[in-house]
């Protein structure tokens, strides 16, 4: 009987320790929540230098400390810059599962690898920024009969089970149409992502959320995207990516039935707006309509130093002072998508579930190469000035 597992985190970044914020990020909180359940053992990071996971391992430290935690972990590499680190921390320890944060270009480079040598794998969204690497993981995933999810935390958000429910019982009708606006501050793009955003854009790091959001709650299938972008304050700034899109994605149930989703989103917010991200998401039916100010959520702090905050507490939420007598302890869907994927191997692993029950509940490879399809035809559609095709 299985009880712990010990994880290799490839990534040291903000989603990782809270590199370049006043946070703690999330991985590292939910996997200490976890470590202090008794549900993983040892912590091995995996950065590409010396540098940057000495540092993560003395984030991962210091809030282990806060949480009353006790840590065994260990990073890579020791010396200089090594792209394939991740590789070589295998030769020095063999970790049950792996948690893969780096940036989206990256996932089937890194994944590919090590899901062959036979680790659970959790990967940040999206999946892959295009179908045929999203098709190729899936394939590994298959292939080596482990645990591979996408970490689609949106799942979780209890206002989307609720929007869920409500277009799954039909109490909403059937589908028409869906309004989502989704965008973050400047300053994640131009400071915190500027090695690697012009890589990337606010619909394939942030709008692929929603997309798989709108499979997961309506069951439909996507079929066509437009797409428009504008480049203006980025590119001024050195971060060769799109400022603003707008997509309108064609979803279609199999019998005629349509959809249409809008996507407007922006890489571009002021920095001192409340919240780092502002997001809504408005569903309308034949029977009524459900919608979500998913950044409002009634929880407003003030400060001096800081301002006005709009706070999401729902997501990820630190209690306690960090003092031994009071230490630190997290909650919220971010963290619980990590500690579900922990729960789900421990399960697999002692017999309790199957691979195929696991993939029908959760956000498997196969379901994230649904959303790696639209971001690649969003991609497409940006750059050619026309609909595209959504080849699943």
């Amino acid at each position: 009987m299985k009880h712990s597992l010990d994880i290799l985190v490839v990534g040291g970044g903000m989603y990782v320790s809270g590199r370049g914020t006043n946070s703690y990020g999330t991985i590292f909180p939910a996997l200490l929540e976890a470590r202090g359940k008794g549900h993983v053992g040892r912590i091995i990071l995996a950065t590409t230098n010396s540098a940057s996971a000495r540092q993560a391992l003395s984030a991962l430290c210091q809030l282990a400390e806060k949480m009353g935690v006790d840590i065994d972990a260990d990073y890579f590499p020791k010396n200089g810059h090594d792209d394939r680190a991740f590789m070589d921390a295998l030769n020095y320890c063999t970790p049950d599962a792996v948690v893969i944060s780096v940036p989206d270009h990256l996932h089937a480079e890194v994944g590919i690898p090590l899901i062959e040598r036979g680790l659970h794998c959790l990967m940040v969204k999206p999946l892959a920024p295009t179908t045929s690497q999203a098709k190729a993981l899936a394939r590994v995933a298959a292939q080596s009969g482990v645990v591979c999810q996408v970490e689609f935390h949106k799942r979780l958000d209890e206002s989307n089970l609720i929007l869920r429910d409500s277009v799954r019982s039909g109490r909403i009708g059937e589908p028409l149409y869906a309004v989502i606006e989704y965008s973050q501050q400047k300053r994640i793009p131009r400071d915190i992502f500027a090695a690697w955003a012009s890589l990337s854009n606010v619909f394939q790091y942030l709008g692929v959320h929603y997309v798989d959001l709108l499979y997961y709650t309506t069951g439909y299938e996507p079929r066509r995207i437009t797409a428009w972008g504008q480049k203006n304050y980025l590119v001024a700034h050195g971060v060769d990516t799109w400022d603003a899109i707008q997509a309108v994605i064609e979803w279609d149930k199999g019998n005629g039935q349509q959809f249409i989703s809008t996507h407007i989103t922006n890489w571009i917010d002021p920095d001192e707006s409340s919240a780092v991200s502002d997001q809504k998401i408005n569903v309308v039916g034949t029977g009524g309509r459900i919608q979500a100010d998913q950044k409002h959520r009634g929880l407003q702090q003030v400060r001096d130093s800081e301002g006005v905050r709009d706070l999401n507490p729902y997501f990820s939420s630190a209690f306690g002072s960090g003092q031994v007598e009071d230490p630190l302890r997290f909650s919220g869907y971010g963290i619980a998508s990590v500690l579900q994927f922990i729960d789900d191997v421990l399960s697999f692993c002692n017999g309790q579930s199957r691979l195929d029950e696991l993939n029908r509940k959760r956000p498997s490879f196969d379901a994230g190469v649904v959303s790696s399809a639209v971001v690649e035809a969003c991609n497409l559609s940006l750059v050619n000035s026309k609909s595209i095709d959504i080849e699943l």
